[in-house]
């Protein structure tokens, strides 16, 4: 019988790859919304949407990355799925990380 692949870890691949487009999504719509019109208002609205899926994208971000560590301890799974899993999640935490690095040292009061 072959060895079945993890269900979490599928879940932490589908859901890396999910939140990397979300945050492209997200900063395509960020881009357009600060270009659109630049008021005080305009910027307080992106600055409050931006802290509200930032935070989403943290809370999906760790679930992502807990599927891939659960889907490695599983036995008699396979693990591909499950390092994929974390090769993407690892890759949108440095991604988050430079484009808020990169946003915080671009903003006015710098």
């Amino acid at each position: 019988m072959p060895i079945p692949h993890s269900k979490t870890g599928i879940a932490s691949f589908i859901i890396g790859i999910l939140n990397l487009a979300g945050l492209v999504v997200f900063l395509m719509y960020t881009n357009y919304y600060l270009n659109r019109s630049f008021t005080p208002e305009s910027i307080i609205d992106a600055v409050f949407s931006s802290i509200g899926v930032g935070i989403l994208f943290i809370i999906i971000l760790i679930t992502g990355f807990t599927f891939g560590i659960i889907s490695l301890f599983q036995k008699n799974t396979k693990k591909l799925f499950g390092v994929l899993g974390l090769i993407v999640s690892v890759a949108d935490i440095i991604i988050f990380a430079v484009l808020a690095l990169a946003f915080t040292l671009m903003s006015p009061g710098m």
